[in-house]
Order: structure tokens, then C-alpha cells, then sequence
């Protein structure tokens, strides 16, 4: 048996293209910003290192330059020194400080002239001085010092970091300059150039220099710095272009891995579209062409194995095909020789019937006249009798009221068989209805020495019944419990009130009980269970015409059973319409026991 499954498709399922041109382009962009990135902070961090070596050397030099112009005094020679260093173009400010702050000589460029100011004692001071002031406890004294410095309304502000961060390189790219320098001090050499010896020149002087001498010239000069700023407009310029060069680049690349995605997507989802279709045709049973699939790949093979698989489906549906007409004419003889069989089956159940009917109707009237010879004989009209003939024809008239009993159960049998039998419905009182029954059982109860016990609720309402059949099926329940129980056992009749008002009436005896496999087959006709005892009599009729005439009742018989622990027949019964007054009786039944 094949099962077809149904894939449900959500309301924003993506195709498989679209997954896979969606993935390509996240891992690019991913992989392009993050290249991208790292090349701008490589290119960032080596543009920004040459210009601060550079400024560095322009730094020292000054500061060489200018040593004997600070311990002379000579403020001339160390202006005209700053304004050469002032023209290379990425210098912003040169400034010479003495060690107590006061600016020796400086100028600048633009808005960083502006920094340098006239104090009212007519000294200049440099406003950058305060702010870039080196650290006092350094490793190297003599090493240069870097720091950035940003202009924001007209006053310096020292950066804490000098590398630019993500924000404005931000704005780097979309066009706007920062005014920000790389500010450069050196502090001027106090040792003397003097040496023994100069490898420049390759001198060798004879006179070493007086140690002595040495340590008061070094005392003479005075410690100054040399400050010099930078201008990272250049940088700016540089990163500027390296950001829209990577922008470019980026673009570029996820243009180009998309269109090869969209191409490599379309060479794998035509097929899978192909194959898609082909299997839909496939399943609504129409006739498919071979897929093409030429690709040489994964999804090639699986085009070869969904061709083959094709042509063996089509195949067999032909094949299948013809069987099925074959099958259909082949049905089509079996029902009519069915319909014809199942004619005459009912034909012959009929004549049964009807056979059983008359035969009943004809037996019943020679039987009425045995039994009344009999009598006669029996009680003497005919002439004496002795008491070994009287015994006999005891004996002859028990074995001709088992054999009434029996026609007359089959007589009732074919009645409801042949629907001639009908329900003439109207409140019936139950206790009324068992006690008549358990009257008529007086003879077999008292020869079985069964006792039985009635279970009546005190509100007991009327039932919807026949009360003849509701009778003979309470009749014969309590005839099979008492016929199947051991001697000297208890039979129980119990009527309950359900929920729904019903009234179920139940019989429970101790008898073998039945089998799993005999619940069904105990109510069919002329059936013996097989626990039941050689000697027990009877034909086996009485619970088929109790299941048949609880059935006119619209209800169900049904058992429960125990193997060796009995069994208990119920069925369900609707109240009367209108509350009937029930006839007075000669017990009380409301959940007495009762000896029969």
C-alpha cells in the first residue's frame, strides 16, 4: 500500500535560487567588508605611521639644527629654522619651548596661526603647550613624543587614541575634512656633537675632550622642545579614496559572484524545475517525455534514475491498466454469478422458512391431540390404569411438551425470520413482567434447586416494551442461566437506571461461561457452546429468539463472560412516554433476594 504525502507549502517559502543567490550574497558582503576593512585599517595604519616618521625627522632636524640657536639666544636664526620647516606641506605648526613653556620661536598655517598669541607682557605663548605637555617620567627622555591633537570650536583637544575610528572614516568618505594633527615633540639634544672620533669624515682627533669640559657645556644649555604638528588632510585625502577604491571593489566583487551565483543557481534549478514537473505529470498518471539532463553531475545522475524510474511506472500502469479491465470483467461475472447465488440463497431461506412455519402449524395440531389422548388415558377415561402405565405415559407427555416447546420455539423463529412478527409497544411494569416469568420457571427451578434473586430499584419507572415479547425474552435468559448453572446455584435478574434514563436489564448466572471466540457464535441458531454439559437439553434456540426480539426493541443483547465464573446477558430499554401505574404484586422488589 503506497501513501502519498502531501508537502505543505508555506505562505513565503523561498525557492531554492533565491536561497542560495541570498547566502552567496551574505558570505560576500561579509567577506568583502571584512577584506575591506582590514585592508582600510592596514592602509590606514601604514599611511598614518610614515607621516608621523616623517614629521618625527622633521622634528629632529630642527631640533639639531637649532640647539646652538637656543643656547645662544639667537630667536632670528631659530625662526627663520621653523619657517623652513613650516613650508614642507603637511606641517601645520613648528614651535621651539623652552622648558618653563615660554615659546622661543613659532609660526603655523590657516586656523592653527591663530593658536599662536602676544601676552600682555609681549611675550608669545603657543595654546597647544598645556595640552601636548610630554609626561614627565618617560623610559627614553630624548624620544620622541605623539600625540593627536583636534581643533573643535577654535580650542585644541587632545585625542586619546590617534588611530581614526569606524564613525569618522564614516564621514571621511562622504567627503568632510577633520582638523586633526599629529603633534610631534623632541626635546633638543644637550649633549655635545664633539667626538673622538667622526666616521664621516674619518678623523681621528688627537686631543680627547676634557670630561670636565664636557659636563659644563652640557650644563650651560638649557633643556628646550621642539613641537611640530602634522596635518592628516593628506591622510584624510588618501584614506578618502581608499574607501570609495574599496566601496568599488566591493561592488565589483558581489556583482560578480551574484551574476556567477545566478548562472551556477540556474544551471542546478532548470533541471530540478524539469524534474519537479515531469514528477507532477507523473503523479496525476500522464504520459511523460525523458528529462533532458546533460550536466554530467550530481543532478544528472538523478535525472537518469527519475528517467528509468518513469518508464518502469508507465510501464506497469499499462500493465496494470489491462489488468484492471480484466479485473472488471472478471468482477463484473463474479457479482452476477453472486447476485444469482445469493437469489437463490435467499430463495432457499424463504422456503425454509416457510417450510419451518408449516411444518410447526401442522406438527402443533396432531401434538394438541396426543396430549389430550393422553390425558384421557392417563386419568382413566378410557378404562383402568396401572401405576407402571401411568409412569409411562408421564414419561410420553414430558418428551410431547419438549417437543411443543421446541416447534414452538421454531415456529417464533421463523415468524421474526420472515418479518411477520410486529411490537405492540405501551408501558409495561417490569416487576410484574419477571415475576410472571420467574412463575412460569417454578418447575425448572425447583428440579435444578436454583434460587433466584431479583434486584428492583424503588423508583422503578415504566419501560417501553411488548409485553408478550418482552416476556418470552426475559423467559429464556432466565431458562439458559438456570439450564447452564450448577445445581443448588443462585441465578441474579437486575434492572439498573442509567444516566440517560435507560433501564438495562442484566441476568448473570454461575455457569462455564464462554470462550473469546464463542461471544459472537453463542447467539446463532442450534450453536452449543463447548463447556456445555452432555445432559443439559435443548436446542439452542432460546437466545437467538432473545437477540432477535430485543433487536425489534431497537436495542442490543450482549454478554459479558468469564471462562468458569458464568456469564451475564444484558440489554437496554427506553422508559414509557407517560408514568403508568404499576399492578400491585405479591413481593416487594426493591433489591430483596427471593428463593425460588
Amino acid at each position: 500500500m503506497v501513501k502519498l504525502l502531501t508537502l505543505n507549502r508555506f505562505p513565503f517559502s523561498l525557492t531554492l535560487r533565491t536561497k542560495l543567490v541570498l547566502s552567496t550574497a551574505v558570505i560576500l558582503v561579509v567577506a568583502c567588508l571584512l577584506l575591506g576593512w582590514l585592508f582600510i585599517q592596514q592602509q590606514v595604519r601604514s599611511t598614518a605611521e610614515g607621516l608621523r616618521q616623517s614629521g618625527t625627522l622633521l622634528a629632529q632636524h630642527l631640533a639639531q639644527m637649532g640647539r646652538f640657536s637656543v643656547v645662544a639666544g639667537d630667536t632670528h636664526r631659530l625662526s627663520y629654522l621653523v619657517q623652513e620647516i613650516l613650508a614642507v606641506d603637511p606641517v601645520a605648526y613648528a614651535a621651539v619651548i623652552s622648558s618653563d613653556g615660554e615659546l622661543q620661536a613659532g609660526f603655523g598655517k590657516g586656523t592653527w596661526a591663530e593658536q599662536f598669541s602676544v601676552q600682555p607682557s609681549g611675550q608669545r605663548r603657543f595654546s597647544l603647550t598645556n595640552v601636548t605637555s610630554p609626561p614627565r617620567l618617560h623610559s627614553d627622555p630624548e624620544a620622541p613624543h605623539i600625540s593627536a591633537v583636534q581643533l573643535k570650536g577654535n580650542r585644541p583637544l587632545l585625542r586619546h587614541n590617534i588611530e581614526f575610528s569606524l564613525q569618522e572614516l564614516m564621514s571621511i568618505a562622504g567627503g568632510s575634512e577633520l582638523p586633526i594633527v599629529y603633534d610631534i615633540i623632541v626635546p633638543i639634544p644637550q649633549r655635545p656633537f664633539m667626538t673622538t672620533r667622526d666616521p664621516a669624515l674619518g678623523l681621528t682627533l688627537d686631543e680627547r675632550v676634557d670630561e670636565l669640559y664636557a659636563g659644563e657645556i652640557q650644563r650651560t644649555i638649557a633643556p628646550a622642545l621642539v613641537q611640530i604638528g602634522l596635518s592628516t588632510s593628506r591622510l584624510q585625502h588618501v584614506l578618502r579614496q581608499l574607501l570609495w577604491q574599496a566601496t568599488a571593489i566591493t561592488i565589483n566583487i558581489m556583482a560578480t559572484g551574484l551574476l556567477i551565483t545566478l548562472l551556477l543557481a540556474r544551471r542546478m534549478t532548470t533541471p530540478l524545475r524539469e524534474l519537479t514537473q515531469a514528477a507532477t505529470q507523473l503523479a496525476a498518471g500522464e504520459t511523460v517525455p525523458l528529462v533532458a539532463g546533460n550536466t554530467g553531475d550530481e543532478i544528472g545522475t538523478l535525472t537518469e534514475v527519475f528517467n528509468a524510474m518513469a518508464m518502469t511506472l508507465q510501464a506497469r500502469e499499462h500493465e496494470l491498466r489491462e489488468l484492471t479491465h480484466t479485473l472488471e470483467d472478471r468482477i463484473e461475472a463474479r457479482t452476477q454469478e453472486l447476485v444469482a447465488a445469493n437469489a437463490k440463497l435467499q430463495e432457499l431461506d424463504r422456503r425454509k422458512s416457510f417450510f419451518v412455519s408449516t411444518a410447526s402449524h401442522e406438527l402443533r395440531t396432531p401434538l394438541t391431540s396426543m396430549k389430550v389422548h393422553l390425558a384421557n388415558v392417563r386419568d382413566g377415561i378410557d378404562g383402568a390404569v396401572t401405576d407402571d402405565q401411568r409412569r409411562s405415559l408421564a414419561r410420553v407427555e414430558a418428551n410431547l411438551s419438549r417437543l411443543q416447546g421446541l416447534i414452538d420455539e421454531l415456529l417464533d423463529l421463523s415468524t421474526i425470520e420472515m418479518g411477520q412478527s410486529s411490537l405492540r409497544l405501551e408501558p409495561v411494569a417490569l416487576g410484574y413482567v419477571i415475576a410472571k416469568a420467574v412463575e412460569d420457571l417454578h418447575p425448572l427451578a425447583s428440579e435444578r434447586r436454583a434460587r433466584i434473586v431479583i434486584s428492583l430499584p424503588s423508583d422503578l419507572p415504566s419501560v417501553s416494551a411488548d409485553p408478550n415479547k418482552l416476556h418470552q425474552i426475559i423467559l429464556n435468559l432466565l431458562h439458559n442461566a438456570i439450564k447452564f448453572s450448577p445445581p443448588c446455584s443462585t441465578v441474579d435478574i437486575k434492572i439498573t437506571s442509567l444516566r440517560n434514563r435507560e433501564i438495562q436489564i442484566s441476568v448473570r448466572d454461575v455457569g462455564p461461561g464462554l470462550a473469546p471466540e464463542e461471544i459472537e457464535k453463542v447467539f446463532q441458531p442450534f450453536y452449543r457452546a463447548a463447556a456445555t454439559p452432555k445432559q443439559a437439553k435443548g436446542a439452542g434456540l432460546g437466545l437467538t429468539i432473545a437477540k432477535l426480539l430485543v433487536e425489534l426493541h431497537h436495542s442490543r443483547l450482549q454478554v459479558e463472560t468469564t471462562p468458569g465464573e458464568g456469564s451475564c446477558f444484558y440489554f437496554v430499554l427506553q422508559p414509557a412516554l407517560s408514568k403508568q401505574e404499576l399492578p400491585s404484586l405479591q413481593y416487594v422488589p426493591i433489591a430483596d433476594t427471593h428463593g425460588v
